[in-house]
């Protein structure tokens, strides 16, 4: 009788613990730049407070009929969908945007262009632009711990690994300036400064 009382409250307490887990994978985590956005919050609710998207887009991938040797390919639909803005603004700066929601239709990331003109005008907005990000970081209510790590490239760019109280996830925060080669309107898209966002494992 006792064994059996033990195995049921080993059950209950396992239970209880995944139950905690699952609530702490999901629980919401207010987004840097765009304070009134959580990770994981639902298409509906995200419409709600953003407003409609210019595009909504579904991803497609390539399956093989024949998977063995990667044969006779088709595209199919994965359920995931990203949601582009034309137009974003934050504080000074105005750019595009485009958030990618799971196959479940929850918010997973977030990545924002903000256009420079110049060359040399994107690497002086660039630190400012890091400095206000750094500043919206250490002010979420969550905040714990911040480290911030170089990105390779042409240009150095930062990533910043924020860790949340009471959440296993960080939140990675990728900043960084980009130089394209070939594009239509330079002057828009040639010397762009990217933001990414998204919730990561710490390794």
């Amino acid at each position: 009788m006792k064994f059996t009382r033990l195995i049921s409250s080993l059950l209950a307490l396992g239970t209880f613990l995944l139950f905690l887990t699952a609530c702490q994978t999901f629980s919401k985590t207010q987004l840097v730049v765009f304070e009134y956005l959580s990770f994981y919050m639902s298409t509906k609710s995200f419409e709600e407070a953003f407003g409609e998207p210019n595009e909504v887009v579904e991803e497609t991938a390539t399956g093989y009929r024949d998977t063995w040797h990667a044969e006779d390919p088709y595209l199919y639909k994965t359920g995931r969908l990203f949601y582009n803005y034309d137009k974003v603004n934050w504080k000074n700066y105005s750019g595009r945007a485009t958030f990618a929601f799971s196959k479940s239709h929850r918010l997973q990331e977030a990545t924002i262009y903000f256009p420079m003109p110049s060359k040399v005008q994107q690497k002086e907005i660039f630190y400012h632009m890091t400095q206000d990000i750094k500043a919206e970081i250490e002010a979420l209510p969550n905040f714990q711990s911040l480290k911030v790590d170089a990105l390779a490239g042409d240009d150095v760019g930062y990533r910043f690994k924020v860790k949340l109280k009471g959440q296993r996830e960080e939140l990675w925060v990728d900043v960084y300036p980009i130089e394209n080669e070939y594009v239509e309107k330079p002057e828009v898209d040639k010397y762009p400064i990217r933001v990414d966002q998204f919730r990561m494992y710490p390794g």
